[in-house]
């Protein structure tokens, strides 16, 4: 099983890579900051990809971290996978490390990526020596309700429960055949004036909502699977996440409630919590990468 690098990815920064799995899976991957750099992985948000770590490529090339960002299965490029759980990822990650030559790595989640990273430093506390969880969604068990989530999110992980074929169609209609202009002006109205502002940061409007143009280039059924996945148990207890663990939020950030935070400070046995003043939900990484990538990596320092 080999790693082939293919081209260079978004605005030119990233470069793509692919691994093949024991199963006949492809997983993706794109890599940013320094190609022999201390490594970092970075998991995506919901109706996201491999693409939404672009912005932190300059703060990770400056500080000497190799950046790498895989796709979900059935998302961006990586091979669907039928059936698939939280707890599959960290296989997949070992795989994905051990054909890069990487032993000891730190994780980022952003988003619905959150459960993925703190699944890897539950499942591998061998190799995982830090875990940065950025505006992280949490388990809905120890919740009791998703009413703390945006609207758009509970009318998906209603929709993909109850009337799939309801969900796909509105994905459809709002990503995946939308143009670039029309998503970007939705995605405009979703979020803060902070997010609007890193939006229009990342240059043209096709830049700017290519993370999440990319997520549905297979179709739906990938995004569809993700959010039933969200919507599920974790598998695992949150005190099995032993290493430091970094809670980044912006103040900005309506999401979740502040609740989920201190949720996640409270459950997981080494945490520390920032809350970042004036920054939302897009412009987190974008604006405090190199604050985020430094504490991730102290420790190995």
């Amino acid at each position: 099983m080999g790693a082939t690098a293919w081209a260079n990815g978004a605005a030119g920064r990233g470069r793509t890579g692919s691994v093949a799995l024991p199963d006949g899976r492809e997983l993706v991957y794109e890599e940013y900051g320094d190609p022999a750099g201390m490594p970092v992985l970075s998991f995506h948000g919901g109706l996201s990809s491999r693409l939404d770590a672009a912005p932190a490529h300059e703060a990770a090339r400056s500080l000497g971290i190799r950046l790498v960002s895989p796709d979900r299965p059935g998302m961006g490029r990586s091979s669907y996978q039928p059936g698939r759980r939280l707890l599959d990822w960290p296989q997949d990650m070992a795989v994905l490390t051990n054909t890069l030559g990487i032993d000891h790595f730190a994780v980022i989640g952003w988003s619905s990526g959150g459960p993925y990273a703190a699944a890897c430093g539950a499942k591998m506390p061998e190799r995982v020596t830090a875990v940065g969880l950025l505006s992280s969604a949490v388990p809905f068990e120890l919740v009791g309700s998703t009413k703390g989530l945006s609207r758009d999110d509970r009318i998906l992980l209603f929709l993909v429960r109850r009337a799939p074929w309801c969900a796909s169609a509105l994905l459809r209609i709002s990503i995946a055949d939308a143009t670039e202009n029309r998503l970007y002006r939705q995605i405009r109205r979703t979020f803060p004036a902070v997010d609007r502002a890193a939006l229009e940061e990342r240059g043209s409007i096709v830049d700017a909502v290519a993370f999440v143009k990319e997520s549905m280039r297979q179709g739906t059924a990938g995004c569809l699977q993700d959010y039933r996945v969200f919507g599920a148990p974790w598998g695992f207890d949150l005190s099995e996440v032993r290493m430091p663990v970094h809670i980044w939020e912006g103040s900005e950030d309506h999401t979740g409630p502040p609740e989920y935070r201190e949720l996640l400070l409270r459950h997981l046995p080494q945490a520390r919590l920032r809350v970042v003043p004036g920054e939302g939900h897009l412009s987190l990484l974008q604006h405090q990468a190199r604050a985020i990538l430094s504490a991730l990596t102290a420790q190995a320092s």
